[in-house]
């Protein structure tokens, strides 16, 4: 072989890893307040899922995720980005993610416009977006106004968060890239919140809403009429042109270790990876680490939990909890909440019993005891609290 020979095929090498490393991803963020003010100002941002945060409520190893398979992730916040055909020109992956800005039409036919010509668009919502619950009610709709004005051309409009629980997703429409070609439990993934997406063409539903064992309520807030299992979706996908739109329930499943699930649990992180790359036009299995699916070799201690707990008003039990970790399995302990005891059924607060901070509602009067079940690899531990309502 020729030095000249050498030298192309060595040159359409380096062309072609050039090329697999070009898939440049947007990924938006807002600026919100607890009580509701966009952006904060002087008061502290909630939840603003960042990409540098390494906190619970951060994505941190969510940019580890898509890095990791070779995408390249630029953040921008919401109030500084005009979507147009010049700003988006050079990106494969548009991510809307904690925003909340109201968008114009023009930006709609923009992204419109864009993902037509092989633009990849992935968009989640949450009532977090317009603040803390608490403050502004599960029911505001600041987040998921900001997503429709884009997504609802492409046949997905987000409801509102309906506040029901923990879902495992497991079953799918079809085999798909992003269950691994398998429609039964290929890949699952976790959410909590929670904002299903009502489907119309040229959307599809690629995963029905579902509990999964999980023990979500499957309905929606009541602003949205009623549950339909034929157009609430947990995920959705549209082919638009040459491009992509992928809607998805929940937000929870992304961060690093937030109420309700993380990126840590089920097959989030794979999930993460094949949703990114699906929207970047990529179905290329060599792309996903080889170890995917290897069990961890590491090493599983037990982790050292601790469990506080307060009675407010004589009704609400507030339960802090605390779970360290120190091993290298790369698994994350899990927790979940069951009542053993009482004189009536305890009302768990947006019916989560997969957190650490669970907010429990004591209807009668009475001795309850709550107990907390921990699992981390062969470890199972249980915690129990007991409180008294006079």
């Amino acid at each position: 072989m020729t030095k000249f020979f050498k030298f192309l095929i060595v040159s359409v090498l380096f062309f072609s890893v050039s090329i697999l490393s070009a898939q440049n991803v947007m990924y938006v963020y807002g600026d919100v307040s607890a009580d509701g003010d966009i952006p904060s100002g002087d008061k502290k941002p909630f939840h603003q899922m960042r990409l540098t945060d390494t906190g619970n409520l951060g994505m941190s190893q969510f940019l580890e995720a898509l890095e990791e398979v070779k995408l390249t992730v630029t953040e921008v916040y919401d109030q500084e980005i005009e979507f147009t055909l010049k700003s988006l020109k050079n990106i494969d992956v548009l991510i809307l993610a904690s925003n909340q800005r109201v968008f114009s039409k023009n930006e709609a036919k923009a992204v419109g416009k864009w993902v037509n010509n092989g633009g990849g668009l992935v968009v989640w919502s949450d009532s977090a977006f317009g603040g803390e619950y608490k403050l502004v009610g599960v029911d505001n709709p600041t987040g998921r106004i900001s997503d429709n004005i884009i997504t609802e051309q492409f046949g997905m409009h987000f409801l509102t968060d309906n506040g029901a629980g923990n879902y495992l997703v497991k079953e799918y429409t079809k085999n798909h890239f992003l269950n691994a070609n398998n429609k039964n439990g290929g890949i699952r993934f976790r959410g909590e919140g929670v904002s299903f997406v009502r489907i119309s063409p040229p959307a599809i539903m690629l995963a029905k809403a579902q509990e999964g064992g999980l023990g979500g309520k499957l309905r929606v807030n009541k602003n949205d009429g009623v549950f339909n299992a034929e157009t609430d979706a947990a995920l959705a996908i549209a082919n638009i042109g040459k491009g992509r739109v992928v809607g998805l329930f929940d937000r929870n499943l992304f961060w690093n270790a937030g109420a309700g699930t993380r990126i840590s649990h089920s097959d989030n992180r794979e999930f993460t990876q094949r949703l990114m790359l699906y929207a970047a036009g990529i179905e290329d299995e060599s792309r996903l680490p080889s170890d995917k699916k290897s069990v961890s070799k590491g090493i599983n201690n037990p982790p050292i939990i601790n469990i506080t707990h307060v009675l407010k008003e004589n009704k609400f039990v507030f339960v802090t909890s605390s779970i360290v970790d120190n091993d290298t399995d790369n698994k994350a302990p899990e927790i979940f909440w069951k009542q053993v005891k009482g004189p009536a059924q305890g009302i768990f607060e947006n019916n989560n019993p997969n957190t650490l901070t669970p907010v429990i509602e004591l209807p009668k009067q009475g001795v309850y005891r709550f107990q907390a079940i921990i699992k981390d690899g062969e470890f199972h531990f249980r915690k129990n609290i007991e409180v008294q309502k006079k």
